[in-house]
């Protein structure tokens, strides 16, 4: 693999900081089930699995929403479904705030995940196709965005926990940013290409080797993000309050990750950084595992952010460039892989830790990693053998 030289500078328009903007707000809801599990877990008595739930609920819709992604499309317009999916988002969030039992915060997180699941895929087709041979770089700022967003997630949390206003506070103020992104930019196109056979068509063996890589690299991600702030107050004994703000670190190293992914982007090839992200990935799991105090779990959990938050926007950028000219079909059925990827990965890991303990079931995480290793290896192998063709 050679570096990627750009071929002229990269500019962000109006429509680019749009989907900025609003991909950032999708990542905060994304995040939160993860984050409110332990105060779900305390309000209702639940068990880790039954927790598990919600963070596989959001992941459940995505994936239905990353296969209905490219029809809804065709059917409704690219900016039509953006907005539309932004509003099913925010009726979820809604819905979870409002919930008195388990069975309602679960059914309204699904709903959440399929207006999530739409979102993220015209959001990321929007900026392949706006940016074309520069969607790397594109795609790795809106994940920077996504990043701020974590953190910013975090910082709500801890204030509303000071002030005694509950999490939910937290999540009911971010629906102000959909409706006055919406609201400033009504007259801004969002158009997708027109349909061709090409886009509808079969995507090509390579791209699906890389879709699942995608999956192995989204289940480590999401294996942390459910589940780092439970792990940190079982193992350094914090309340919870404490745990969810101690995953500031995890989500600043994740910030501070794709920030200087996305300015790498700009000179080497997505599968050259995909491959140090799973390096230092494995470091910072290394140091988090067997860690008891606070000091030690933070350090792991800060480098875990910094190779983990590459793995989804080079992994994404890599697996949608193997089908050129089918953005929303390649982005949809990515979208779909990695979703089924987060379904999967906290419903597991909170069985497991069910059947023996929490710190036990998280050594699913490195096996996940050692698989993604292996896929990226046989995708740089096949594009090696198209291109001496």
């Amino acid at each position: 693999m050679t570096a990627t030289q750009t071929t002229s500078r990269f500019q962000r328009d109006r429509l680019t900081w749009i989907v900025y903007v609003v991909l950032a707000w999708f990542a905060y809801l994304q995040a939160a089930p993860g984050l409110v599990i332990v105060h779900l877990r305390e309000e209702f008595s639940l068990s880790y699995s039954t927790g598990g739930l919600h963070v596989a609920a959001f992941a459940a819709g995505s994936t239905v929403a990353g296969v209905l992604c490219a029809r809804l499309e065709r059917a409704l317009g690219r900016r039509t479904l953006f907005w539309s999916a932004a509003a099913l988002m925010g009726a979820g969030a809604i819905g979870l705030t409002a919930g008195g039992v388990a069975a309602v915060t679960v059914g309204s997180v699904l709903v959440m995940g399929v207006g999530g699941g739409l979102l993220l895929a015209t959001g990321q087709a929007a900026l392949a196709d706006h940016h074309g041979e520069q969607r790397t770089v594109a795609l790795a700022e809106g994940n920077v965005a996504a990043s701020i967003a974590y953190v910013g997630l975090i910082g709500v949390l801890s204030l509303t926990a000071a002030l005694h206003a509950g999490w939910r506070v937290a999540l009911l103020a971010s629906l102000a940013v959909p409706a006055l992104a919406w609201w400033s930019n009504r007259q801004v196109a969002i158009d997708a290409p027109p349909p061709s056979c090409v886009d509808q068509g079969r995507l090509p063996g390579r791209f699906w080797i890389a879709a699942a890589m995608l999956f192995c690299t989204t289940a480590a991600e999401w294996c942390i993000t459910a589940w780092g702030a439970t792990f940190v107050e079982d193992v350094a004994k914090v309340s919870s309050d404490t745990a969810v703000a101690l995953m500031a670190g995890y989500f600043g190293g994740v910030l501070a990750g794709r920030t200087l992914g996305s300015r790498l982007a700009r000179r080497h090839h997505p599968a050259r950084l995909l491959a140090l992200a799973l390096a230092v990935t494995a470091v910072g799991f290394a140091i988090l595992w067997p860690s008891t105090a606070p000091a030690q779990a933070l350090a792991g959990l800060l480098l875990l952010g910094i190779g983990l938050g590459n793995l989804f926007p080079m992994g994404m950028s890599l697996t949608v460039a193997l089908a050129p000219g089918q953005a929303v079909l390649a982005s949809g059925r990515a979208v779909a892989m990695a979703s089924f990827a987060v379904l999967l990965a906290p419903l597991t890991v909170g069985t497991l830790a069910d059947a023996t303990s929490l710190t036990a079931a998280l050594g699913v995480l490195p096996v996940v990693l050692a698989l993604a290793a292996v896929g990226l290896a046989v995708v740089c192998r096949v594009a090696l053998r198209s291109s001496g063709n």
